[in-house]
């Protein structure tokens, strides 16, 4: 039952937060509820670990009985990984929102931030299908809230509606992946659909199934052309929000994906994986070269970031022989990195926002020399982003780019792919940080207050941990090897 541990302290923390916060209206003791959760929550997950050993599968999901329903649960290397992310990440939120959001509904606020963690981190755990949806939805309808939370405004609103609708119906055709799956293996047991599934290897009816489940899945991992509702959500919802969202939110529906296409043995769709990686990251960045505003740019950026992750994820999938584990390491690597490079931008717009209360980057102009603080450590973020060194995520995109060369052949056009993308977005990155930091402040504009240390704190911690993985990475590989190896040796037994 450990494994359920740190998905019933964030439940339960949910409930107590949602209470103190309506009962208190207190902003900083119903955040630091959260974050006693959230750090039991971690605790629990550090205790859960079940690592791979010399390439063998130390053990399979277990079952759990859950009153009329069982659940299959594994806390696998993937899962602690995926769970340490959000809980971390939604942990610093924790601490930038007791400053950063209003007093009005904060209760419901820090809820629903457990609540989607426990989401993500169910996701991460679950050993079937259907536990892995049910977690996908709780995290998806937490976030839907979240997004439209700022209620004041219609922008928020329309956001989430458009987050709504859109993802709805990427979830429906995933479950109808997931329901055939089950019509044809009568199981929905990760650790046994590959062998049910071994002799319709290669029919229509799992080229049905691959189609749903990357479509579906791939809504919320935000790969285009299924990354429309990403721009609207991610620049309206509240900044802490953003940085969950683009930060690991995305990253999650993508895992997700991963799980189920191991399951059904997607390992012949190579040249499918890279288009969609080469379409996105290209899409990303040529339209966040036009935007204007800073939480958009921002978004944009992101999906170009998720190209970046799906085209290591795709060589591992697509050449499991020669790039399995080189593939998973530089993709949930620069999960990692972009959980803290982007988690760490978007906290950055926020306080930007906090100060002045516009996105728009002309009206931003020298905002960083007068907060200088937050505006070093935004320039720190959008080089890593670009992948310059010796920042972390120059390392991550060096990882990716290895498992590149180990394919060889068009492996190689994907690497220069990914260092021309890289070289695009090293231009409307400079273009936001030189208005920031070294913009002409605009005329008549009132001198502003001081940024609160609580919204400081996580951006300088995320900062900091940008630098340290760069220049140290093999910290932030002892916690991605176990997990590409795992799913190396789950590409090779299936």
């Amino acid at each position: 039952m450990e494994v359920l541990i740190p998905i019933g302290v964030l439940s339960i923390g949910a409930f107590f937060a949602y209470v103190i916060g309506r009962l208190s209206r207190s902003r900083s003791l119903t955040g630091l509820v959260a974050f006693v959760a959230l750090l039991a929550a971690g605790y629990g997950v550090r205790e859960t670990q079940n690592p791979v050993v010399e390439g063998e599968l130390v053990s399979w999901p277990s079952k759990y009985d859950l009153g009329p329903i069982s659940a299959y649960m594994q806390a696998d290397p993937l899962g602690v990984l995926l769970a340490a992310l959000a809980i971390g990440l939604a942990a610093l939120v924790a601490v930038y929102s007791m400053r950063y959001m209003n007093k009005r509904n904060i209760g419901k606020f820090y809820g629903l931030l457990l609540l989607m963690t426990a989401g993500m981190v169910g996701i991460g755990f679950a050993g079937d299908l259907f536990t892995m949806y049910v977690f996908f939805e709780v995290m998806s309808i937490a976030s839907f809230v979240l997004v439209a939370f700022e209620r004041d405004e219609w922008e928020p609103v329309e956001a989430g509606l458009k987050y709504l609708a859109i993802s709805t119906a990427g979830s429906l055709m995933a479950l109808l992946g997931i329901a055939l799956v089950y019509m044809y293996t009568n199981s929905l047991n990760l650790s046994v659909i590959p062998g049910l599934l071994i002799e319709r290897s290669g029919s229509a009816e799992v080229a049905a199934i691959i189609a749903l489940l990357v479509v579906g899945f791939g809504v919320k991992a935000a790969i285009v052309p299924m990354h429309t509702w990403l721009p609207d959500a991610h620049s309206a919802a509240p900044s802490g929000i953003s940085a969950m969202l683009s930060g690991i939110v995305i990253e999650a529906g993508l895992i997700a994906m991963i799980k189920a296409l191991i399951a059904v043995r997607a390992f012949d769709n190579g040249l499918l994986y890279a288009l969609l990686a080469l379409v996105t990251m290209f899409v990303g960045n040529l339209v966040a070269l036009r935007q204007t505003d800073l939480k958009r740019l921002f978004a944009y950026s992101s999906v170009a970031q998720m190209g970046y992750i799906l085209m290591g994820v795709g060589l591992a999938m697509g050449f499991p022989v020669q790039a399995g584990f080189s593939g998973m390491q530089g993709g949930l690597y620069h999960i990692l990195n972009h959980a803290i490079m982007k988690g760490g931008a978007f906290l950055c717009a926020g306080a930007f926002l906090y100060l002045v209360g516009t996105r728009d980057l002309r009206k931003l102009a020298g905002i960083g020399r007068q907060a200088p603080v937050v505006g070093v450590c935004l320039l720190i973020f959008v080089l890593a982003l670009a992948g310059t060194p010796p920042l972390n995520g120059y390392f991550s995109k060096l990882l990716i780019a290895k498992a590149g060369a180990d394919v060889g052949g068009w492996g190689v056009f994907m690497i220069v792919m990914l260092v021309f993308n890289s070289v695009i977005s090293l231009f409307y990155y400079l273009r936001a940080a030189n208005i920031v930091l070294f913009g002409a402040i605009p005329p008549g504009q009132q001198p502003i207050k001081p940024v609160p240390f609580l919204i400081t704190l996580p951006i300088v911690v995320l900062a900091a941990l940008v630098v340290l993985l760069g220049v140290w990475p093999e910290l932030g590989l002892q916690i991605v090897d176990p997990a590409a190896q795992h799913l190396d040796t789950l590409l090779l037994l299936n």
